[in-house]
């Protein structure tokens, strides 16, 4: 029996979601343990591979039957759902963990200011200042909205690469034969 692109991206999406929160996490508490910046940079350097190795299972479990559509849904479906979950749980930590969390960021970049004059970094601590002068810092709600996007927008470019590369095997497999 086929098994609908949307229900194993479901199925797929929540271990990525789990995926996706370790990493979000790994990030935010790299400020105190700093071996975690090279678990969350591995971690984000590994997201198409671990796609990769879902749409994979997929592909096989299907046989003959995949097509270009049902794998490219299937990796948005993934996308969708992963970063809905580890979105929910940034939302929790940002708004009732550390409500602090978006503004002290800022500050923290903010205090950057003068330690590289004329470069980027001088200019983002520049705008982080205007920031917190003008109050107007972003919700942890807009924030993950922004982050949704994101990762629908390149998640759904990653899907529509990885689904050709496997129309591609699967047409030269079949001239082989």
């Amino acid at each position: 029996m086929i098994q609908s692109p949307y229900r194993r991206g479901a199925d797929d999406g929540l271990y990525f979601g789990l995926y996706l929160t370790a990493m979000f996490f790994a990030s935010i508490f790299a400020q105190t343990l700093p071996v975690l910046s090279l678990a969350a940079f591995a971690m984000m350097v590994a997201v198409p591979v671990v796609i990769y190795g879902f749409m994979r299972s997929y592909n096989r479990a299907l046989g003959s039957a995949a097509t270009f559509p049902m794998l490219w849904m299937h990796g948005v479906v993934i996308f969708f759902c992963g970063i809905l979950i580890s979105g929910a749980a940034l939302v929790i930590y940002m708004k009732w963990i550390e409500p602090d969390f978006v503004i002290n960021q800022i500050k923290s970049v903010a205090d950057l200011a003068g330690t590289a004059p004329g470069t980027m970094m001088d200019e983002a601590a520049d705008l982080a200042s205007k920031m917190i002068e003008a109050r107007f810092v972003p919700t942890p709600i807009s924030i993950v909205t922004e982050l949704i996007m994101l990762a629908i927008a390149s998640g759904s470019i990653l899907s529509i690469i990885l689904s050709a590369l496997f129309a591609l095997r699967r047409k030269s497999l079949q001239k082989a034969a």
